[in-house]
């Protein structure tokens, strides 16, 4: 039985954690109490536990109900105790509001008889204070009286004061009658005393404005009298002869005489400091009032003058504008008003300088502050000089005609004027520069407003006519009979420097315009298109320039045309044209490097040389009549040696050793314009019959078929034009057959032949492979050829070294020329021509240039012979 028993006991209870488990099964959990028939036996003691343990659980749960019932009682009695609290607080402070009310009442009964007396008191006091100043008004009013009377002013201006405080302190009891006439007889009384002090005052100067009366006197009525009558009167005395003097019809109110109206006022105010300054208060700035008077009377004066007159001179005008500026200047000097910042600023005079060109015109009034008083005071800049502002157009077609007189003195002098070898630029050009920067500068000192605006459309015009009439117009036109070329050259150059110099200037003189002239006129200045004209000019230069190489390069082409290509039995060394057009080009290339300042320019001239090359040459080649297979190796030989000088155009006249290999851009413009020769030579390398093979290989090289170009190569092959019609009608035949073909451009070698459509007998296919192969051999050998004269970076252009065009802001910057987008070409192919100096010819340029030819011949005329030899046997 205890064996039983041990064994129940062993799993005879489970955890709460195992009987809680989503995972509990009733099955495994009885298999483990009695996991045998023997512990079976111990089924009620096992019951007898579980027994048990459910009463010691349901005990635990009566206990933990109980204890939770007692909680919720506890709680609503703290509820219910609270609210009592909250209750008995309210009830509180209830009583104690109405115990302070309550005591406010008793206060305010204890203290009621205090306020009575206090509002009594201080209606008492101010009854007293009011009857005090009453009975001071009173005394004071019939002391003025007596004052008056006795013509004591000094003493009535001191009581002045006194009696207007006094009067401030009334102002509340006006409706009281006698208060109100109390004070309009306080007010007659001073009106009366400003008179009869005024009168005192003009009875003290005579007709003259001379001072006649008792100084001490007069200056005591002055402190009784009212400014502005006092100022009218005496600046009406004092400028009185002003108007009598300087009369509309006199001579000496004329524009030419305005420094004597300046002198006038200068010694009234001379008489006036020494004599009737101490008789005026300070504080009217008396002498600033005159001067005033003075410039509105001196403005419209001068507004009737110039508005009569039929014709203004403007030498007259620029100087009364001049001296009236100094004179304004010399104002606000003499009476300290210090201009304020504007936002548009202008230098402000300095305190020691007179100059008119220190005081720009001012058409708005400008304030300013006075120490003495803090009172506003305008600004005496702009006060006279305003009238001339409508006139000054009269300044600006002074100007403008000026101008047009020097670009025609300058269209009229020959160019050999300006050819000294110490200047880069046309001296024409640093005289109308210089002219613009004193035009500029004195028309800064006269206005800065719609006068700048119209001088700088101005300067726009006349350099716009400058590189039109002059420029242009001095531009050489070098033909094949020109004896000394290389002069011609270097005049181009020195307009295409003169040109980019007056570009830069252009830019600088818009900003300093800019700069200058007032806000509302900013928009209005642009030099863009004188900026266009003067880049016209300079393609116009460039254009010039290409055209002048091509005549040197003329007698080259004669010859070549002249030379009996049908007749050449064997390829050989470089023909003589060749060496003509190395020398020609040499000479030419490098007047140019060593003339044009900008390198831009240097690299536009060998751009739109090389394409300008193709198209004289192409056109000397069509010349030549007809042109066997043998001499058209030979021209191919030739061209290979042309493209190897082009290539060495950008390093001719280069400092560099070695010389640097020509641009990427400059090589693909060479390549393409040569590529289009040997093409065309190499369709005439092909045998007329049969005609499709002529057509096949010339689909080849080139795949857009132009029919000009085609008809060409039949006439260079000696073809008979009655049979041209027979070979177009098997070229469009041809063209229609492989019109699917993926073709490449015709500026390029027929390396594209493996891409040929299988239309194309085998045969013909075979014979272009082969003609691909030669063409890139060939185009392998001239391309290394630049290379090996150097590797290294491209070509460095020379440098810009140009003047400064206005002496304003430094050294000249370079415009934003682009001459490379302009057309290339434009000059004219001549039919002869010089090949340049004979010293040209033995430069080490040259010796160069035909080694690098000679280098690459022995390649290339041994490739041309296989080419040959294959097609012959084909």
């Amino acid at each position: 039985m205890r064996g039983s028993e041990k064994r129940s006991g062993a799993g005879s209870t489970a955890g709460p954690e195992e009987l809680d488990s989503a995972d509990f099964s009733m099955e495994r959990y009885i298999d483990r109490l009695f996991p045998d028939g023997a512990a079976l036996e111990g089924v009620g003691l096992a019951e007898a536990n579980a027994r048990h343990q459910l009463l010691a659980v349901s005990g635990e749960i009566r206990r933990a109900l109980r204890v939770q019932s007692d909680s919720s009682q506890q709680q609503a009695q703290g509820i219910e105790a609270t609210k009592a609290a909250i209750t008995e607080l309210y009830t509180r402070i209830s009583e104690m509001k109405a115990k302070a009310r309550s005591a406010e009442r008793v206060v305010v009964d204890i203290t009621q008889d205090i306020r009575s007396l206090d509002f009594a008191k201080r209606n008492l006091t101010q009854t007293t204070t009011t009857m005090r100043r009453l009975q001071l008004l009173v005394g004071s009013v019939a002391q003025l009286r007596q004052l008056k009377e006795q013509g004591r002013y000094h003493d009535a201006a001191q009581l002045l004061p006194a009696i207007g405080g006094l009067r401030e302190g009334f102002s509340d009891f006006q409706p009281v009658r006698q208060i109100a006439k109390l004070d309009q007889t306080a007010e007659s009384l001073r009106r009366s005393l400003a008179s009869q002090a005024l009168q005192e005052v003009q009875r003290g100067f005579d007709a003259q404005g001379l001072l006649v009366g008792n100084a001490k006197l007069l200056r005591d009525a002055c402190l009784c009298c009212e400014p502005d009558r006092v100022v009218d009167h005496y600046c009406g005395l004092q400028l009185r002869a002003y108007t009598v003097i300087f009369q509309l019809s006199d001579d000496v109110s004329q524009l030419e005489n305005i420094s004597r109206r300046y002198a006038w006022l200068r010694r009234i105010m001379r008489n006036y400091a020494d004599e009737h300054a101490d008789l005026f208060p300070a504080r009217w700035r008396m002498g600033e009032q005159l001067s005033r008077r003075f410039a509105v009377a001196t403005r419209d004066h001068l507004g009737e003058i110039m508005a009569t007159r039929d014709h203004l001179n403007v030498d007259h005008l620029t100087t009364a504008l001049a001296d009236t500026l100094a004179f304004e200047a010399q104002c606000d000097k003499k009476f300290g008003i210090a201009p304020r910042a504007r936002s548009d600023p202008v230098p402000a005079p300095s305190p020691s300088s007179s100059s008119p060109a220190s005081s720009p015109l001012r058409g708005e009034s400008q304030t300013h502050v006075y120490e003495d008083s803090g009172e506003p005071a305008e600004s005496f800049i702009g006060a006279i000089s305003c009238a001339f502002e409508p006139y000054m157009s009269i300044f600006v077609d002074g100007e403008r005609a000026k101008f047009e007189r020097m670009v025609l003195s300058f269209q009229r002098e020959p160019i050999a004027a300006d050819d000294d070898p110490s200047l880069s630029v046309l001296a024409s050009s640093t005289d109308l520069l210089y002219q613009f920067r004193e035009s500029l500068r004195q028309c800064a000192s006269l206005s800065t407003g719609q006068a700048m605006a119209d001088l700088a459309q101005v300067f726009a015009q006349s350099l716009g006519g400058y590189a039109r009439n002059v420029l242009v117009h001095k531009l050489p036109r070098i033909t094949s009979a020109t004896t000394a070329p290389l002069d011609d050259i270097k005049h181009a150059c020195l307009i295409i420097n003169t040109a980019d110099y007056c570009a830069s200037a252009a830019s600088q003189l818009e900003q300093k315009i800019v700069e200058r002239v007032d806000a509302e006129f900013k928009s209005r200045v642009s030099f863009s298109v004188c900026r266009e004209a003067l880049l016209n000019s300079i393609n116009a230069g460039i254009r010039a320039l290409v055209a002048g190489v091509e005549a040197m390069c003329a007698s080259a082409f004669a010859a070549l045309a002249q030379e009996p290509w049908h007749d050449v039995q064997m390829v050989g060394d470089q023909s003589g044209y060749v060496l003509l057009v190395a020398s020609a080009l040499a000479a030419a290339t490098e007047t140019v490097r060593r003339g044009v300042s900008g390198p831009r320019y240097f690299r536009s001239y060998c751009d739109k040389f090389a394409a300008r090359f193709a198209e004289a040459y192409t056109a000397a080649i069509a010349q030549c009549g007809r042109i066997s297979e043998v001499g058209a190796e030979q021209l191919l030989l030739d061209a290979q040696a042309l493209k190897s000088v082009l290539l060495g155009m950008p390093a001719i006249g280069a400092e560099e050793s070695p010389p640097p290999p020509p641009p990427p851009a400059f090589a693909r413009i060479v390549g393409q314009s040569i590529g289009r020769i040997e093409a065309l030579l190499k369709a005439i390398l092909v045998p007329s019959e049969p005609a499709d093979a002529l057509v096949d290989r010339f689909l080849l090289l080139f795949p857009e078929a132009p029919r000009d170009v085609f008809r060409q190569v039949l006439n260079l092959k000696g073809v008979r034009a009655a049979e041209h019609t027979a070979y177009v009608r098997i070229l469009q035949r041809a063209q229609r057959g492989a019109s699917d073909a993926s073709v490449t451009p015709a500026t390029t070698v027929p390396a594209h032949a493996a891409h040929v459509s299988s239309s194309v007998p085998p045969e013909t296919h075979r014979a272009a492979t082969r003609s691909a192969g030669h063409a890139r051999d060939a185009s392998s050998a001239s391309a290394a050829a630049a290379p090996a004269r150097g590797g290294g970076s491209p070509v460095a252009w020379p440098s810009d070294p140009r003047p400064d065009p206005l002496g304003i802001t430094g050294a000249a910057q370079p415009c934003a020329a682009q001459p490379g987008t302009d057309d290339a070409g434009g000059g004219q192919t001549a039919g002869g021509g010089g090949g340049g100096d004979g010293d040209a010819a033995n430069s080490p340029v040259l010796a160069s240039l035909a080694a690098n030819a000679t280098a690459t011949r022995t390649r290339i005329n041994e490739n041309l012979r296989r080419f040959v030899s294959n097609m012959r046997r084909g």
